[in-house]
């Protein structure tokens, strides 16, 4: 066994936290009516992975759920990982995806990085995706919102900055400051993912991220269509 797969095998194994927020997650989906397929294999052929920063070849993904709801296609999973570079020693990451299918094709890829210390559970993005890189002419269209500004960063890739800036209105960005802090955001391949890297997890938070997941991704899509729908007059 390679010597992270041992370590994040140790870790997960003695690990009440993910025992407790395994219990929450099961209540939550037995709400919402999500199917809830537990532990799932990331190697299996038949299971498509949910992606973003955190995938990798040794995360493990356990409490995975499906299910619809409001008209979109829904998945959730608890997913472990062991922290790479950063300063001291490895640690057990554990992180709480949400993620809303858009149905949506040539979205730019791009990423709300919470700021301060709720940004250390992101330092994978920075390795794995050194081209992500600060676009400060978006942030700037939220000069209305207190609440963004000091909570979130937002990164792409710099020749996408335009394409972000167009999908990015001043409410959109003013209910992201409002609704997310401290969770990180990431849109990819037509897919947005909520990661959800509180160590106390409640059913009231969860219920929160899944509204404020499904308010964003009206949002996107409404202004992503309404661009497309321009360039093709």
């Amino acid at each position: 066994m390679a010597k992270q797969s041992w370590l994040r095998h140790i870790l997960n194994r003695f690990n009440p936290l993910q025992r407790e927020q395994g219990a929450v997650l099961k209540k939550f989906y037995d709400t919402m009516g999500f199917v809830h397929f537990g532990k799932v294999h990331q190697h299996d052929d038949e299971y498509d992975a949910i992606r973003g920063f955190s995938s990798t070849l040794t995360h493990r993904d356990d409490h995975f759920a499906v299910g619809a709801y409001n008209g979109h296609d829904i998945r959730i999973t608890n997913r472990t990982d062991t922290t790479v570079g950063g300063k001291g020693p490895a640690r057990l990451q554990i992180l709480t995806i949400i993620e809303v299918h858009l149905h949506v094709r040539n979205m730019p890829h791009f990423f709300f990085l919470p700021t301060g210390t709720k940004g250390d559970e992101y330092e994978r993005l920075f390795i794995t995706q050194s081209f992500m890189q600060p676009i400060d002419s978006v942030g700037m269209g939220a000069q209305y919102s207190p609440e963004f500004h000091g909570r979130y960063q937002i990164l792409s890739r710099i020749t996408k900055a335009p394409d972000v800036e167009r999908l990015l209105t001043s409410p959109t960005i003013v209910g992201i400051g409002a609704r997310f802090w401290p969770h990180g955001i990431e849109i990819e391949h037509g897919r947005l993912y909520v990661y959800i890297p509180d160590e106390k997890l409640t059913q009231k938070k969860l219920e929160r991220a899944l509204e404020s997941a499904l308010w964003l991704a009206d949002r996107l899509v409404d202004t992503h269509e309404k661009i497309q729908a321009q360039q093709e007059q």
